[in-house]
């Protein structure tokens, strides 16, 4: 492994802390005309199944071609492996120990009174700013977990879900829910007749949705042609179960007649000891569903093309997560921080302001989405950020500068009342996973990217107390970092409901359990930490 040098202690917490007080201020003086802005974020993508970072199989014309006439960066880190915090990330350009929410169960505390303890998230939403400076914001989203109770929405003038399931339903939730209390089986046949697609696993909710962005642009482009605007759209069907419609369904395994569907997932039947055949047809039906969503991205981007609308309009296309395979012994997300689970596509077109057929080599993050679009459009942000402008990087002026990623995750494993945690730095062709449970040190894994760029390899131990106690004084510097933006963040006050009986099993009726994901040997129980923050050893 080639040998590579860190900045000094100081220098690099010097540098830590500045970069966690950027703000977006710092706009492009020869920008042309403000851009619209279009973030499209593929749910549980990760960025090795894309066309051009280099998929064997077709699954990613349209992205492809988008990347052709724009830029492609190498390495997008996200700040998770799931969509409530990594989103959050997305759209306030902090890191989590900074937004403060690292669990959903967050809204289920209750202090000796009964009352419910708000969870306490901090930042801005990009969003916020840009309707401050006269754009025009619409948001469509297909998941639960980024649902206006958890923080999102702040800022738009049209926030809102498509791709109901029959748990989500505004009228058929509350119904089924009556019907299930009651064991009326009657009951739940006939809402089940009645409705038929919100109980059909092959109903696509990508068509719907974009659909509806595509009425609310309309309309605004009607009215206010004039303003820019920002449209936020989240596509949710490359998700399990990978039951994506023909003939995506079975495009790249048409040979196959064993057992595996696409469903059950996150159930004991798909484990790490199935056979090589069941697991290659579990990816084809997968990546079958990503071309499924590419190909009507394809149709959409066109639709946008003959608006005339395209060459001013920043386009940003990434996700909030991967997916895992057992390349290390787990499945879907939420159960690890391994490069198949945080590693996301990030592609930027803007006609009029970048040129396009562009890669840039390095890392970058979600982190850095806010900074980017903020420098792009010359709006304020008002909040400090944990993450960088791209701009003058995407076009060549400047170059990539080894910067360091954090990553975090939360779990409690069964029957444990301390947590779990997880965290990633990468930086350059490094990464190192950390794990620690209650006062326990950090165990520290150490991977070389620069070989094995996907990060499948096992790891290597880091046991040399030197080593080892070079990283941990990294990661706790980072974490020191974050502490202080997050004190320098005003609190923003969520909806104190806790969850309800019914959003429970919305939840686990989309392969969650209790509101967390089901992966690994029976799934992970997950508690909350204090305000979503690092605690102090």
């Amino acid at each position: 492994m080639r040998s590579r040098t860190w900045l000094p202690p100081t220098t690099f917490a010097a540098l830590l802390a500045l970069t966690s007080l950027v703000g977006c201020g710092d706009g492009d003086e020869d920008a042309p005309r403000r851009p619209n802005v279009l973030i499209v974020s593929i749910d549980t993508l990760r960025a090795d199944h894309v066309g051009c970072y280099g998929y064997e199989r077709d699954t990613t014309p349209a992205l492809d071609a988008l990347a052709a006439q724009g830029v492609r960066f190498e390495r997008c880190l996200s700040t998770t492996s799931w969509t409530l915090p990594s989103h959050l990330s997305m759209l306030t350009g902090l890191a989590i120990s900074a937004h403060g929410i690292d669990d959903d169960r967050l809204w289920n505390r209750f202090d000796a009174e009964g009352a419910p303890i708000a969870p306490d998230l901090r930042g801005r939403f990009l969003s916020e700013a840009l309707t401050d400076d006269g754009y025009a914001c619409g948001g469509f989203f297909t998941w639960k977990y980024l649902d206006d109770r958890f923080g999102f929405g702040a800022g738009f003038e049209h926030w809102e879900r498509l791709g109901h399931m029959f748990w989500s339903h505004p009228e058929v939730g509350p119904q089924w829910q009556a019907a299930l209390e009651s064991q009326d089986k009657d009951a739940m046949l006939a809402i089940r007749d009645a409705h038929p697609a919100l109980f059909d696993p092959f109903t696509m909710s990508t068509p719907e949705t974009l659909a509806a962005a595509e009425g609310w642009l309309d309309g605004h482009l009607e009215q206010n042609g004039d303003d820019p605007f920002f449209l936020f759209v989240h596509l949710f069907d490359v998700h399990d179960p990978y039951t994506a419609p023909d003939p995506y369904y079975t495009m790249f395994d048409p040979e196959y007649d064993g057992s595996i569907t696409g469903m059950g997932v996150t159930s004991d039947a798909i484990r790490a000891d199935m056979s090589d055949r069941d697991r290659h047809n579990l990816i084809a039906r997968y990546d079958g569903g990503i071309r499924y969503v590419d190909d009507r991205l394809g149709e959409f981007f066109e639709r946008l093309e003959a608006r005339g609308i395209s060459d001013d309009t920043l386009v940003v296309v990434t996700s909030d997560h991967g997916e895992e395979f057992f390349e290390h012994g787990g499945k879907t997300h939420r159960s690890a921080l391994w490069l198949e689970s945080i590693s996301v596509p990030l592609i930027v077109r803007w006609p009029a302001g970048i040129e396009g057929g562009r890669f840039v080599a390095g890392n970058v993050g979600l982190v850095d989405i806010v900074p980017t679009i903020c420098a792009a459009t010359g709006v304020e942000l008002g909040a400090a950020t944990s993450g960088r402008n791209l701009l003058p990087i995407a076009r060549g002026t400047a170059a990539n500068d080894v910067q360091a990623y954090l990553s975090e995750l939360t779990l409690f494993p069964p029957d444990a009342r301390v947590p779990l945690r997880n965290a990633s730095l990468v930086r350059a062709n490094e990464q190192v996973l950390y794990r620690t449970q209650g006062r326990a040190p950090w165990t520290l894994q150490h991977l070389d990217l620069e070989p094995d760029p996907r990060g499948a390899g096992p790891g290597k131990p880091l046991t040399q107390s030197g080593q080892a106690d070079r990283w941990r004084d990294r990661l706790e510097r980072w974490i020191q970092s974050l502490r202080g933006l997050r004190t320098s963040l005003p609190e923003r006050g969520l909806d104190l409901r806790p969850m309800t009986d019914l959003e429970r099993n919305e939840l686990a009726a989309g392969g969650y359990s209790g509101g967390d994901e089901v992966v690994g040997k029976g799934g992970q129980d997950r508690l909350p930490l204090e305000g979503g923050v690092w605690p102090d050893k």
